[in-house]
Formats: structure tokens, C-alpha cells, sequence
């Protein structure tokens, strides 16, 4: 069995590759909601020539999918577990079909390694490529820095679907800006990554989407888009 040992005081504390992930899952579920479901993403890059741009709006059952582990409890609940702390051993094994034990806990030691990583992904000097392909994994785009690569589904918004260790992008464009808005919110008001200039590049194709405030306008000029 896995095991981390920890030294405490004359003691020695061991603790299970299981609990380990369980403690991880929880940490990362607090930020996954603070990053992922509290806004939206609006994403523009040159790489992209089947939509004119993205948009990112992550859902409490994707998170499972990120992590590796095998939930014996459904995804959203799986999720409520990790972020109010409820989470048990017997919520989650390493069982999948196909694969051994061992091969999945080696996916999921990598994806926790860098959980934490795809939480800091929106920063300069991102990366995209649209129709990402990587083995069995087809996206719609992903987005990766020299950490972590995170593969998006595209249904009319975005959902992230896969989280892959290192860069792993064939064709790598720099994405130019990103824009959030809070959840819920009709237009975006934030700038991510990207500056005024990069705003002005595709202020045509998301005009109907930004605050007024960005765009340097009269509030009454809003146009509010329900997208």
C-alpha cells in the first residue's frame, strides 16, 4: 500500500496514498470553486477558426473528471463532498475499466500534482490550440502554460475535461485575452490576460459581451447579451 510517513514529535504517523489524495481533493475543490464556479471566462486567440472565441464556464461534475479517482458517489456530489470537507475514503477508489490499479493511481498522483497549477492557469503568457488531440482525449480547445494542460468540451460554453501534467500542445498559439465576469453576470468586466491593445484586436467580435466600463463607454451604450 502507498504511504506517506510523517514524523511528529517521537511518532511516526502514517498516512495512506488514499488520504493523501482525499486531502488534496479538498483543497483543490475549495479553489476550484473560487476560481471556476464563481466566474466565467471569455477567451480570444488567434488559434481560433471555428468559433470567433470561447467561452469558459466550468460545472461543480466536471471537477471529478480532473482528478482521476473513481467517485462512488455522483459527480456534483462527489464535488459537495470535497469542498465541504465530507469527503470519505469509501466516497472514491482507483478502480477503472481497462485499467489496473496501479496505472490509475499513477494518473492521479499526476493530475494532483498539478490541480493546484491549473487554478493559477489564466496569466500571461498562456497557450492554446483548438481540436486538441492527445491519445484517447479529443477537446475543443485547450489551454496549457509549462505546468499543466487543461482540455476544454465546447456545448455551447466550454467545460473543462481533462487535465494533463506538462504542455502537451501540438501547435501552441499564444492566447491574446481573457475577460471574466462573476457567475451569473450578463458582461464581462475584467481583464485577465491581455491588455487595452488586445481588447481593441477583437473589440469587434465580443462587443455585445463587455462592460461598458472596459470598453471606455456611457453605461447607456450597453448591449446585454444573454450568452
Amino acid at each position: 500500500m502507498s504511504s506517506l510517513f510523517l514524523n511528529k514529535g517521537d511518532t511516526m504517523a502514517e498516512i495512506s496514498f488514499k488520504e493523501r489524495v482525499r486531502t488534496e481533493l479538498l483543497s483543490a475543490a475549495m479553489q476550484y470553486k473560487s476560481i471556476y464556479l464563481d466566474y466565467e471566462y471569455l477567451i480570444c486567440s488567434e488559434a481560433f477558426s471555428k468559433k470567433n472565441y470561447y467561452i469558459i464556464a466550468a460545472a461543480k461534475d466536471n471537477f471529478m473528471h480532473l482528478t482521476g479517482v473513481n467517485a462512488l458517489v455522483s459527480a456534483q456530489e462527489f464535488f459537495d463532498k470535497c469542498y465541504d470537507g465530507s469527503l470519505s475514503e469509501s466516497d472514491f477508489d482507483f478502480s477503472k475499466s481497462g485499467q489496473n490499479e496501479k496505472s490509475v493511481k499513477g494518473t492521479v498522483r499526476r493530475k494532483i500534482k498539478v490541480l493546484p497549477d491549473m487554478m493559477q492557469l489564466f496569466h500571461d503568457g498562456l497557450l492554446t490550440e483548438e481540436e486538441f488531440k492527445k491519445n484517447n482525449v479529443i477537446c475543443s480547445f485547450a489551454a496549457a502554460d509549462g505546468s499543466c494542460t487543461l482540455g476544454f468540451v465546447d456545448a455551447g460554453k466550454a467545460r473543462p475535461k481533462s487535465l494533463i501534467r506538462g504542455n502537451e500542445l501540438n501547435n501552441p498559439s499564444a492566447v491574446d485575452l481573457v475577460i471574466r465576469r462573476k457567475a451569473g453576470a450578463q458582461l464581462f468586466d475584467e481583464i485577465i490576460v491581455g491588455d487595452e491593445i488586445s481588447l481593441n484586436k477583437y473589440k469587434d467580435k465580443i462587443k455585445s459581451l463587455i462592460s461598458h466600463s472596459l470598453l471606455g463607454e456611457d453605461e447607456d451604450s450597453d448591449n446585454p447579451c444573454t450568452d
